[in-house]
């Protein structure tokens, strides 16, 4: 095998106690790369369409790219695969910290997991060994707590956990994987999956190291990328603040949602610079980085007094602060922080659960529900008080909490009454807090995307919005288009999405991809010994995407079903603000996105001659009927 993989893949069951490991084929590692790439093609195979997300049938992949545990910066990063529960479509999620990193130096590349153990059970995955342990006395821990725990027992410091809280316990379909204390597969509600495999948690210690074709070009790569990422404004930002310093920013010109989506602008939430970064890092005890970073965007924080006191928790991201921040109009944040804390113990994923309770408060500000239906909480705008008091219920599926667990969608099933039309979610999934009225590529990525609502997955689609570069290559170079322009920006955006994918399926984080000069190309060939072209970057991104795709056709997943919520595409226009007047053509955008990806623009179904340039045709063939 090259640089780059252990060639080792496991597979356990965890009804039969079957655990068996298969070699990773080298070429099946070039055409799909690793991460959510390689993920998808072994689902694909494994499983069959039609199942039901929360039963034995659904694999749960842990999946590394080839740059993590590299010297690669950023090279730290996992993915979690599977059927989402939460839409029903192909789910991923994505987390850093240093799980992925010790799951290459434990000598694998990935761990898939069928079946439902018959009691609470975590794997505990060393040097090329995988075993069932019992975790009976794990269950009803919150993750922080089990990881702890965990670590506590082995005498090993140096031990990785991943797991899930309360809420993935009971199967709550926002609920995610926790890993390093607050580092989050958060999306696609990954932890109930996890949850309803009776699986608490898979502790990971490796001695191994992970090889390098070309070490020493991979180190100059570095030492380049260091230099020149420290020019680059974005970059900086990120270094002072984390993700958390610009919310004033985005809600000043439209880019960051206000109560429930349905407002922007500073007028709307004129008390945001409460809750900005300059406010966020007062708290910030220590910087974080995550395995391999030299951004270090993240941050150790302790709030020492007040009224909702919190004790070394990480400190809380953008999208955290702009769900339970703006989003719901409390401007209270020594409640963003212990909010972020509930969440990252609970195993909650904070975007849907601040999305959630918007949802809520804007039904109880209508008279859909009322204090008789909350359990008594007054869920008023701003009101932290009762954010805590219901996102509590929510981890714990007590009360009105039951009702919210399980996302927007559902949630407003439950209620009736119309509730849904306060319900902002793109085939069940709560959108990124990014405004495409700001940005109309972020629709574009919401809904053409096979995992639908996810910001990190749409940010691609606005590189030609803003005529930035998406990556350091002349095909990548984007200029000529207006942020408005419905027409002629198919072929871009799906250029970008393209190398997205093989960026995301390699290991490594969006924020340096953000910043247009990271050389993904050179990394790749320096660390696996390939020469890889920027155009078979982009066919291994299309072959990524388009069975990923695929995935969802074989699920019976139509483009209705991946609709973008009027209020999100200006359907009435705002009457005010800095996107007044606007509304988004989101169908032709999406439609000449799907041309260029060579999928039908109504139906969403890849061309047979676009499979066959792919070379999708005989897998496909041989697992659903187009």
């Amino acid at each position: 095998m090259t640089g780059g993989y252990t060639g080792k893949i496991g597979f356990v069951n965890l009804l039969t106690g079957e655990i068996k490991e298969e070699v990773l084929n080298e070429q099946l590692a070039r055409d799909f790369i690793g991460g959510h790439g390689l993920g998808v093609r072994m689902l694909f195979e494994q499983q069959k369409g039609g199942i039901d997300p929360l039963g034995p049938e659904n694999v749960l992949g842990l999946v590394t790219g080839p740059l993590t545990g590299t010297p690669v910066p950023t090279g730290g990063r996992y993915a979690a695969v599977c059927k989402s529960p939460l839409t029903g479509a192909w789910g991923d999620a994505n987390s850093g910290g240093y799980f992925g990193a010790e799951l290459k130096f434990a000598g694998w590349d990935a761990i898939f997991i069928s079946g439902i153990a018959p009691s609470p059970s975590y794997l505990w995955v060393t040097d090329g060994s995988i075993e069932i342990r019992d975790a009976s006395h794990l269950w009803g821990k919150d993750a922080i707590e089990t990881e702890e725990t965990i670590i506590e027992e082995s005498g090993d410091q140096k031990v990785r956990v991943a797991c899930i809280g309360p809420a993935g316990e009971k199967l709550s379909l926002i609920s995610g994987i926790c890993n390093d204390k607050g580092r989050y597969a958060g999306r696609s509600g990954v932890g109930a999956v996890m949850g309803s495999k009776r699986l608490k948690a898979v502790a990971v210690r490796g001695k191994g190291k992970v090889a390098v074709a070309d070490s020493e070009t991979v180190k100059r790569l570095h030492r380049e990328y260091a230099r020149k990422m420290r020019e680059v404004g974005f970059i900086q930002g990120l270094m002072k603040f984390g993700t958390c310093g610009s919310t004033a920013a985005l809600v000043g010109s439209g880019a960051s949602p206000v109560k429930n989506w349905l407002l922007t602008g500073m007028e709307s939430f004129p008390t945001v610079d409460e809750i900005d970064g300059d406010n966020v890092i007062k708290f910030e005890t220590k910087k974080y980085g995550c395995y391999s970073c030299p951004i270090r965007c993240g941050g150790i924080t302790t709030v020492p007094t007040g009224k909702y006191p919190v004790t070394e928790t990480h400190k809380p991201e953008y999208e955290t602060v702009a769900a339970f921040g703006n989003m719901c109009l409390n401007d209270d944040l020594s409640s963003i922080f212990k909010l972020n804390d509930m969440c990252n113990r609970g195993g909650l994923d904070t975007i849907s659960t601040g999305s959630v309770m918007a949802f809520a408060m804007e039904c109880y500000e209508n008279g859909i529900i009322t204090k008789a239906d909350t359990d008594g909480i007054e869920l008023t705008w701003g009101n932290a008080e009762a954010l805590i008091a219901m996102t509590e219920r929510l981890i714990r599926r007590q009360g009105f909490g039951d009702v919210l667990a399980d996302g927007v969608r559902v949630a407003a099933r439950r209620i009736g009454k119309g509730a849904e039309r306060f319900a902002m979610h793109v085939g069940g999934q709560e959108p990124g807090l990014h405004n495409a009225l700001f940005l109309p590529g972020r629709g574009t990525g919401f809904v053409a995307d096979p995992t639908p609502g996810r910001h990190t997955a749409a940010a691609p689609y606005t590189r030609c919005d803003t005529n930035t570069a998406a990556g350091p290559y002349k095909e990548l170079q984007f200029s000529g288009f207006e942020r408005y322009q419905y027409k002629g920006k198919g072929q871009a955006a799906a250029a970008a999405a393209n190398y997205w994918q093989v960026g995301g399926s390699s290991g490594i984080c969006l924020m340096p991809f953000m910043s247009g000069v990271f050389p993904l190309l050179q990394f790749i060939n320096g660390v696996t010994g390939w020469d890889i072209s920027i155009g078979e970057v982009f066919k291994t991104g299309a072959r990524i995407q388009t069975l990923r795709q695929l995935f969802n056709v074989r699920e019976g997943i139509s483009p209705s079903d991946h609709a973008l919520p009027d209020r999100l595409a200006g359907i009435p226009p705002k009457s005010e603000g800095p996107l007044k007047g606007i509304t988004i053509d989101i169908d032709t955008l999406v439609s000449e996105y799907r041309k260029a990806m060579g999928w039908d623009p109504n139906t969403g179904i890849p061309a047979e001659t676009r499979l066959s340039e792919l070379g999708l045709d005989k897998l496909v063939k041989s697992y659903m009927t187009l």
